[in-house]
């Protein structure tokens, strides 16, 4: 069974400003996404690095497209676009997605910000958007 939000849920988001989700996606597709991600050339084409404070390096691979890829198929999906239009109170749309591309243990550490500033400059006058982030 999917995640489906649920009034507990939304309140807990709008409490603690952020929600937890686990088994998002099943064993079964998180698996394939790994495998497709690792095998994935032209992901691994468009990655680039980015330093930590530490100067580690994390890289990744930022679409600002929808287009008809497993990784779109995911941020299309109901269980994310139901889910943040309940937590948000209105329609969503996307903005962006991602990929980090980071072996356990190894690697820079991905260092949470706020993205308001670039947001409001992109034509988002209010600070109504939210991140969804699925580890695998």
């Amino acid at each position: 069974m999917f995640f489906k939000l649920n009034p507990e849920s939304a309140d807990r988001f709008h409490t603690d400003g952020f929600l937890i989700v686990q088994g998002l996606l099943d064993i079964e597709e998180a698996g394939l996404l790994m495998k497709l991600a690792k095998s994935d050339r032209v992901l691994l084409k468009q990655a680039y690095s980015k330093r930590d404070a530490s100067g580690s390096e994390s890289r990744l691979a930022v679409r600002n497209q929808l287009g008809a890829s497993p990784y779109a198929a995911i941020v299309k999906s109901r269980r994310i676009v139901d889910t943040m239009q309940g937590l948000l109170g209105d329609e969503v749309y996307h903005y962006h997605h991602k990929m980090m591309l980071k072996e356990p243990l190894v690697g820079g550490a991905w260092e949470w910000h706020q993205d308001y500033g670039y947001w409001y400059n992109n034509g988002c006058l209010y600070p109504d958007m939210a991140s969804c982030l699925i580890a695998i």
